[in-house]
């Protein structure tokens, strides 16, 4: 595959991702078909972080920033995956390790996607922009979650 191939099908795939995170959305208030399609947004999450790394060392132009756009993007949605897997609740017992090691992920996430974005030309140069604006909602929806469950009525 040329380099052209390996960054459509980053892009491809992290619209992919992207489509299915929104139907697990669209279906949570149904209970077995938000749970089928939350494994198989993980599961496509896992393939495009797997294609992404692949994809690094194929690349050879400056265009291998967008799968580390990608996989800076997918880290913190890896382990708030890992997080749901493993039960974290606000009742869980060491839950502020899960939020430290989310926050720098995101930071680190963040500084990774604002290099890339640098780096990238052409129109592919949106990508780490919108990625960000995704993460930056993420980031606010945890700060969310952190504050509500460290309030002392939050049913510990």
């Amino acid at each position: 595959m040329s380099e052209k191939h390996w960054v459509y099908t980053n892009l491809g795939a992290v619209i992919t991702f992207g489509l299915f995170l929104t139907l697990s959305f669209v279906t949570l208030e149904s209970g077995s078909s938000h749970d089928i399609m939350i494994l198989i947004t993980e599961i496509i999450g896992g393939l495009v972080l797997v294609a992404s790394i692949v994809s690094i060392m194929y690349i050879e132009t400056d265009q291998k920033y967008v799968p580390v756009s990608i996989i800076s993007f997918l880290s913190a949605w890896l382990v708030f995956a890992l997080g749901f897997e493993l039960g974290i609740r606000s009742s869980t017992p060491y839950k502020w390790i899960w939020f430290l090691s989310l926050y720098i992920i995101f930071i680190t996430g963040f500084i990774f996607m604002r290099k890339s974005y640098t780096k990238i030309t052409g129109a592919f140069k949106v990508l780490p922009v919108f990625l960000m604006f995704i993460n930056g909602t993420f980031l606010a929806f945890i700060l969310f979650i952190h504050l509500w469950w460290s309030l002392p009525f939050a049913g510990n």
